[in-house]
């Protein structure tokens, strides 16, 4: 009884033993995972032109004793405003913790703004490991990619069609285009005029808390205003410089645009009179005075006459 005891045992761990070698022989795993934050989502930087920048890095950590292959493949939707650019296939040495990068750039500015900030584009990046032409294992990870919130309040004139006499006033307009990918609003509007102290814009007040929404491709969705611009009638003749600023509400900033304006003063009449005027009543007769007007040269030939007579008079006498 005891001999069968101790041969049963011997048969048993035979019969283990291989099991126990042959997990000892299975490779250890490898792992893929991101190395840039991307929780919740991944904000690409986005220049004044609407431009992409960004870059998203994965590390591959292999513990296996023997390099690892993977092919890669990145999913995502191709009508999306976004580009990805990385490998195609990675080696990763043994007992080597390796990373690789992927560029992101824009599909053209419109796409890009028109974008919105508060949606995201799920990507997916696919490693998968086969010997021959059998795939042995993959993994894959996941990011939802965004754009930031960019604000752009651009204001625009258009100059009066009529022409602004003193003590008047004309109409013009001013649009406001919102050049983001997001809703905005004025909140301060003003006006600023150099040279003429007497010309004032009217109605600015209308723009202030003004919601104005994305200008779509063609501006023809800008955000429009009439104004008025009244001389007063002491305003002298002269050419007028008029800025008007709006303050976004987004990111506080002060944009500007500038006109120049003609102020046309009325012509002052004189009453100019013809010298036969001067000589003429307001009756329409003519001006009669009683005494002759005498020249000075008159007097003085009238005196010579007068000492020759009375010196030829005087030798006649001696």
């Amino acid at each position: 009884m005891r001999a069968f005891s101790v041969l049963f045992a011997v048969f048993l761990l035979s019969i283990l033993l291989p099991c126990a070698q042959a997990q000892e022989l299975e490779p250890p795993s490898w792992e893929l995972g991101w190395t840039t934050d991307v929780d919740p989502k991944y904000i690409v930087d986005l220049e004044d032109d609407w431009d992409v920048e960004g870059e998203l890095v994965i590390f591959v950590n292999n513990e296996r004793s023997n390099e690892l292959n993977l092919a890669l493949t990145y999913d995502f939707d191709e009508d999306g405003p976004f580009d990805f650019d990385g490998p195609e296939s990675i080696t990763v040495s043994a007992n080597t913790n390796d990373s690789f990068t992927i560029a992101i750039s824009g599909v053209s500015e419109q796409k890009v703004r028109s974008f919105s900030p508060s949606s995201s584009l799920a990507f997916t990046v696919t490693a998968e490991e086969s010997i021959g032409e059998t795939s042995v294992g993959s993994q894959e990870i996941e990011a939802d990619i965004t754009v930031p919130r960019k604000y752009r309040l651009i204001p625009s004139i258009q100059p009066p069609q009529d022409t602004l006499f003193s003590g008047s006033w004309v109409e013009f307009t001013i649009e406001v285009s919102n050049l983001g990918n997001t809703q905005d609003a004025i909140t301060v509007a003003e006006a600023t005029i150099r040279s003429c102290p007497h010309l004032s814009v009217v109605g600015l007040d209308q723009l202030e808390n003004t919601v104005v929404g994305v200008t779509n491709e063609d501006n023809s969705n800008a955000a429009a205003f009439t104004l008025r611009l009244e001389a007063s009638s002491s305003h002298q003749e002269r050419q007028c410089e008029v800025s008007l600023a709006v303050t976004s509400e987004g990111d506080d900033t002060t944009r500007s645009t500038t006109m120049n304006v003609q102020v046309i003063a009325p012509e002052v009449e004189q009453d100019v009179r013809d010298d036969d005027d001067d000589n003429t009543a307001s009756d329409g007769f003519e001006d009669s005075t009683p005494l002759p007007w005498t020249s000075m040269n008159e007097t003085i030939l009238a005196l010579f006459i007068s000492f020759l007579f009375i010196s030829t008079r005087k030798q006649r006498f001696q």
